[in-house]
């Protein structure tokens, strides 16, 4: 694992977008992996900024709420439509898990066939959840996942629900790449930022298990840590 440690979020979003602009550059052939949150806003501002144009075609989704409306704020696809999608001027397709060609209880499986098919991803963008989880392969996860309906852990939906007006309409399930599936890609650019972060980024490099999701990924030769914290 290369690491990068940086005085603070804002320059490790910076560079992140710095290095994901170059990585798929290098391969425009390639699709790339894409996150949402607060931290991602980040690095897609950093890209949008810089003018950074996709020369890619495609672009593959971690995660979404199961059964949310693609026209929701709290959706994902949405989300990236918004911060990715029209500030970069991307004329290409996010495939996005449990939606669109992949709703349906075969969406998972079409959803992997599509990876398989257009991939290797050249990056894949990835944070991390104050409860360990990676997408929302929740901390138990298989490291051999695949892209699955998963059912949220607690403490993942008492941290999002501050996202949702009504606390009663955020879904309790989600689809995800699993584990397997996010390994497949050629680079991952993981982002960890803040104390409330800390303690899960310690243990699953120090104690790493299959609580600590992370630790499935820290034998992959093209995985970038980008933080400011110490562990």
């Amino acid at each position: 694992m290369k690491i990068h440690r940086v005085k603070s979020a804002g320059q490790g979003q910076a560079l992140a977008a710095e290095l994901f602009a170059g990585i798929s550059d290098e391969s425009p052939d390639c699709p790339v992996g894409l996150a949402t949150g607060g931290t991602m806003s980040g690095v897609y501002s950093a890209l949008a900024t810089n003018g950074f144009r996709p020369k890619f075609s495609d672009a593959f989704a971690l995660d979404e709420y199961q059964g949310i409306s693609p026209a929701s704020e709290n959706s994902y696809g949405n989300e990236l439509t918004r911060k990715f999608t029209e500030p970069l001027n991307f004329q290409g397709k996010i495939h996005v898990p449990g939606q669109g060609d992949y709703a349906g209880e075969q969406g998972p499986e079409e959803f992997e066939q599509a990876i398989t098919k257009l991939g290797p991803l050249s990056v894949q963008l990835l944070g991390i959840g104050v409860n360990g989880h990676i997408a929302f392969n929740e901390p138990g996860s298989s490291f051999n996942s695949k892209t699955r309906v998963v059912k949220l852990h607690q403490e993942t939906i008492k941290s999002n629900l501050v996202y949702f007006d009504d606390p009663a309409s955020m879904p309790t399930k989600a689809v995800t790449q699993g584990l397997s599936t996010i390994k497949q890609a050629s680079k991952l650019l993981l982002l960890v930022f803040g104390e409330a972060k800390a303690f899960a980024l310690s243990k699953a490099i120090n104690n790493p298990d299959e609580s600590t999701p992370l630790a499935a990924l820290l034998d992959h030769p093209g995985l970038e840590l980008i933080t400011d914290l110490n562990y």
